[in-house]
């Protein structure tokens, strides 16, 4: 940004500039227009209703602080509960600073945060895991156990605290890099499922939103430094071992050279979206712990047998493994 830059609405100094406008703005109309576009994007798309109770997935990251912070900001207004739920995965020297941060920022906000803990649900922290792995000559990323249990707890606990929506905090780039990561795997039923807002879900599934769909990763960013949501910058070790780390750098080079590229992107995701069948839902239960599964034995089950022997006896004497690994 140029040091003479100014807002094109009311002329004085801007702090960013909006590609997806065009244009300069100031701090106060930033924050202005970033608001208004995520309630735009609630009331639009009808993400939330009156009555609803709304648990938003917090890690202590700044997507997911933005997410927290505006639907309480907008849940008087639009007649919806808010609450919490977070996940403590046993990272050490990275997790406990994010909860930190999500406890004061929840504090402020006079936000309700549940935790819920891999040692507590699966017996075992993820570093403890990520030990395991490596002795099984890292047959599974640490990314995808961590986001299969990630995922069972967010849901179970959001469940059994009454929630009718689930909300996430994933921006455009987080869309546009899992868009680009499924069609390299032509996985068509995760390009299907990976939309606004669940289309179709089983029993026991909470229905998943995603308020900052629309928003860029560096849009978020300016507004949580505009905002003072504090969040600090320690990055999860294990993502070295991530897909997602490579695409993330080859998009945003594209998009360094040909601006648009991420909105063009997400408009080929919605295209692709409508001209697939709709995924199956998760209608029947896993045999092993009743969760929402769209196999007989659920993934996260799966993982747990894997990395603990006595519960691999368990599933195996309910003669269940078989055939559940794909």
């Amino acid at each position: 940004m140029g040091r003479t830059a100014k807002c094109f609405v009311c002329g004085s100094k801007a702090v960013a500039y909006v590609p997806y406008l065009g244009e300069y703005l100031c701090k106060e109309h930033f924050i202005e227009y970033f608001e208004r576009r995520v309630y735009e994007t609630l009331r639009s798309f009808k993400l939330v209703a009156p009555g609803d109770r709304v648990a938003v997935a917090v890690s202590g990251g700044k997507d997911s602080l933005t997410t927290l912070y505006l639907l309480r900001k907008f849940s008087g207004r639009m007649g919806f509960e808010v609450f919490g739920v977070a996940v403590d995965e046993g990272i050490a020297g990275y997790r406990e600073y994010k909860l930190q941060a999500l406890s004061a920022l929840a504090e402020e906000l006079g936000v309700r945060i549940y935790v819920g803990r891999f040692e507590d649900y699966f017996g075992i922290t993820l570093d403890e895991a990520v030990k395991r792995l490596k002795e099984k000559g890292m047959e599974y990323k640490p990314c995808s156990v961590c986001g299969v249990f990630r995922r069972y707890i967010i849901n179970k606990l959001a469940r059994e605290l009454g929630a009718t929506k689930l909300a996430t905090g994933h921006n455009l780039d987080d869309e546009v890099q899992v868009f680009v990561m499924n069609a390299l795997k032509a996985h068509m039923e995760g390009i299907e499922r990976e939309g606004i807002a669940s289309a179709t879900v089983g029993e026991g599934l909470v229905p998943r939103i995603k308020p900052l769909y629309f928003i860029t990763e560096k849009e978020v960013l300016t507004y949580t430094l505009l905002r003072g949501i504090h969040t600090p910058f320690v990055e999860c070790p294990y993502i070295v071992y991530a897909l997602r780390h490579p695409i993330r750098r080859w998009i945003n080079a594209v998009e360094d050279e040909a601006p648009g590229f991420k909105y063009r992107i997400l408009a080929v995701k919605e295209l692709s979206r409508k001209k697939l069948p709709e995924a199956p839902e998760g209608a029947q239960k896993c045999r092993v712990c009743g969760e929402p599964s769209s196999k007989p034995v659920c993934k996260a089950c799966l993982f747990r047998a894997y990395l603990d022997p006595g519960f691999a006896g368990r599933v195996e004497r309910l003669k269940l493994i078989s055939g559940s690994r794909d």
